[in-house]
């Protein structure tokens, strides 16, 4: 594993709709490797590796790059109201580091604890209560126009011999994955696009442009898993665990996501169980990857959702396992391989 490339993954920012630094760090580690890159309208970022035989199908490794965060909705007094962008619990929120696009650092506060009444004392304070303290005192000015974008700030760190923690890994696995399949790969015999996808954390928008002008065959989706091996949550709600391997997603929120098409369950499973990977079936109540929009894009998109299990989903500070991620890489591979 590659811990240097991951730690300024995780670390660049690229809020939804502001994903440039991102996608610049994406396009300078893939140049040497790819034969065609492209960016859209949409600011996807499109890598492709050509096939090697006549009749070749076309395939998309999908894995979005945005992450949640904020956008500056007004500055008053030196202190920064804002807006989420994506799903962000506001429980989360207070004294959390965050930087501006400017390279501004500030912390999330509110009313101090001291000065609250007993009534506010009860209640979860909102987003909306809250500030972006940059530290200005006296008669400093701050020059931050509003809709400037905002991302946690937190490094990406070592926990255990195989976990790791770290900002927007939800979905800089994914990347990271499309990223190692790329280098990695030499002469394939299909057409292999490598699409890293804009606006996943705001309603699957990137993927939807990406693959409705390339049209794949099959769509592979990499993204992350919500694990549910921790205290607070039950087995019934949730049996993904770290280090048990790669999820294959079968449902999305009840139905309304994707729903895995059986020829590719068959397929995927027969690859798993042959090459041995260590795997962990999904059904998922709540929430959809960029697989939900691929798959009813133009005449409708053979697609598949291949996660990397991830605690503390959504938080500045998600852990996952790296045994996780190879065998999500190794499982993508075997896919792109025997596809036929």
């Amino acid at each position: 594993m590659d811990t240097n490339l991951l730690k300024k993954l995780s670390e660049s920012c690229g809020v939804s709709g502001f994903e440039t630094e991102v996608r610049n760090l994406i396009k300078k580690e893939i140049s040497r490797y790819a034969d065609k890159i492209t960016e859209d309208n949409l600011g996807n970022l499109i890598a492709l590796k050509k096939g090697s035989t006549k009749n070749r199908k076309k395939i998309a490794l999908v894995a979005h790059m945005d992450e949640i965060g904020f956008i500056v909705k007004r500055v008053d007094k030196g202190f920064i109201e804002f807006s989420k962008i994506g799903g962000i619990d506001d429980k989360i929120l207070l004294t959390q580091r965050v930087v501006i696009k400017s390279g501004i650092e500030g912390i999330i506060g509110s009313k101090p604890a001291h000065l609250q009444k007993e009534e506010e004392r009860k209640k979860v304070v909102k987003h909306d209560e809250m500030y972006i303290d940059v530290g200005i005192t006296g008669k400093e000015k701050l020059n931050i126009e509003k809709g400037t974008p905002i991302s946690f700030r937190s490094e990406f760190r070592k926990l255990q011999d195989n976990t790791f923690a770290g900002k927007s890994l939800d979905n800089r696995l994914g990347v990271y994955c499309l990223i190692d399949i790329l280098k990695k790969m030499k002469k394939p015999k299909d057409d292999i696009y490598f699409i890293f996808s804009t606006q996943e954390e705001v309603g699957l928008k990137g993927a939807r442009t990406a693959v409705y002008s390339i049209e794949p065959d099959l769509a592979v989706v990499i993204d992350t898993a919500i694990a549910g091996d921790v205290p607070a949550v039950s087995e019934k709600e949730s049996e993904v665990k770290l280090g048990k391997g790669v999820t294959i997603s079968l449902i999305e929120c009840g139905g309304q996501g994707t729903i895995l098409p059986e020829i590719l369950k068959t397929f995927i499973l027969n690859l798993a169980k042959k090459n041995k990977i260590e795997y962990q079936l999904e059904i998922v109540d709540g929430g959809m990857t960029d697989t939900a929009i691929v798959q009813i894009t133009k005449k409708g998109i053979l697609s598949c959702s291949i996660n990397v299990p991830l605690r503390n989903m959504h938080t500045p500070n998600e852990i996952f396992d790296v045994r996780d991620l190879e065998e999500t890489i190794k499982l993508s591979e075997l896919i792109v391989k025997n596809w036929k």
